[in-house]
């Protein structure tokens, strides 16, 4: 490859297997695509980028006809990029791209996907696509190197999920449980990758999840202390207290107040 190139790349249901000369950037655009390196699989949608570095084989497989990924094809001789990182005192082969990586956007980044494909469309002359893969370089090379330095990224043999950032979210936030999206969006992940990671990691959906964690507030106030039911169940946001009754017996096989007994009992 003779210079950095971005471009949008329609996989549709496609699959096959590459391995490049170059470092690369994959960020999920349309549909999803489940993708495998020499240290895992993840599957990339809107609000996932995937690091290749250079000579790293991996597999692809397009999940829809929508499906539809930005790629930039990095030169590493780059002059913007050899300033970007004398600038930055970057060292992009030694950070960046030492080793595949998955990174998860949070969403302020979203609109600058939005934005570069539609720039990648709009450019119809050489010139004109010189200029901006150079410029789309640039920004994604630098919002994701910052992403790294923030601590944001996770090897893809550590693709779990965090349960004490995941659990302080839905504490603050009892009164009004937050649906897949908005935890979604919070952990900088795709509501099919927050599904999919759940399932593989818990082994219950988000939404079963966010409940489990009300209702273990639920147990320990019934056991701790003497707030009324219906003010517990308010609390959780839950209508009624008999809405709240319902939940807490099929999910511990017992009322509120034979727990509040036992509790106090014990």
């Amino acid at each position: 490859m003779s210079h950095t190139q971005a471009r949008c790349n329609r996989v549709a249901q496609s699959s096959g297997e590459h391995c490049h000369d170059h470092p690369q950037l994959m960020l999920g655009w349309r549909g999803a695509m489940d993708y495998e390196f020499s240290r895992g699989s993840e599957r990339l949608v809107l609000g996932q980028a995937a690091i290749l570095p250079t000579h790293e084989r991996h597999l692809y497989l397009g999940r829809g006809e929508d499906s539809e990924v930005l790629v930039i094809d990095l030169d590493t001789d780059d002059p913007c990029l050899n300033s970007l990182e004398k600038s930055c005192a970057l060292e992009l082969r030694e950070s960046l791209f030492a080793e595949p990586r998955t990174l998860n956007l949070p969403p302020t980044l979203l609109p600058m996907v939005e934005f570069a494909t539609g720039q990648l469309r709009l450019a119809h002359t050489p010139e004109q696509r010189i200029l901006i893969n150079q410029q789309l370089a640039v920004l994604f090379v630098g919002q994701c190197s910052q992403l790294l330095l923030q601590g944001d990224s996770q090897p893809l043999r550590q693709g779990r999920l965090c349960a004490e950032a995941l659990n302080a979210f839905i504490d603050e936030r009892l009164a009004w449980p937050p649906d897949n999206q908005a935890v979604a969006e919070a952990l900088h992940l795709g509501q099919s990758q927050l599904h999919l990671l759940c399932q593989r990691q818990f082994g219950i959906t988000p939404q079963q999840y966010v409940m489990n964690r009300r209702l273990g507030w639920a147990s320990h106030w019934l056991c701790h202390s003497q707030r009324p039911v219906g003010e517990i169940a308010l609390d959780l946001g839950f209508a009624e207290a008999s809405s709240f009754s319902r939940a807490f017996r099929r999910a511990t096989g017992q009322s509120p107040s034979q727990v509040r007994r036992q509790g106090h009992a014990s």
